[in-house]
């Protein structure tokens, strides 16, 4: 199976919705271009994230 190139993706997802957003780094200005595809439970998301993380923190602090 082969990944899809740069130009494919962008057709793929053209119509899907888009944000650019500039952040300022150490002095360098980034410019990030986030495009919404697909469809996620957000709930399970962060929660799962959440999750992750207090384990790795508790595990972390074992031993």
């Amino acid at each position: 199976m082969r990944k899809a190139t740069l130009t494919e993706l962008n057709e793929q997802y053209k119509d899907c919705p888009s944000r650019v957003t500039e952040y300022k780094v150490n002095g360098k200005n980034f410019i990030v271009k986030s495009h919404f595809v697909g469809n996620k439970d957000l709930n399970k998301v962060l929660y799962n994230m959440a999750f992750n993380k207090a384990m790795t923190e508790i595990l972390d602090n074992v031993g």
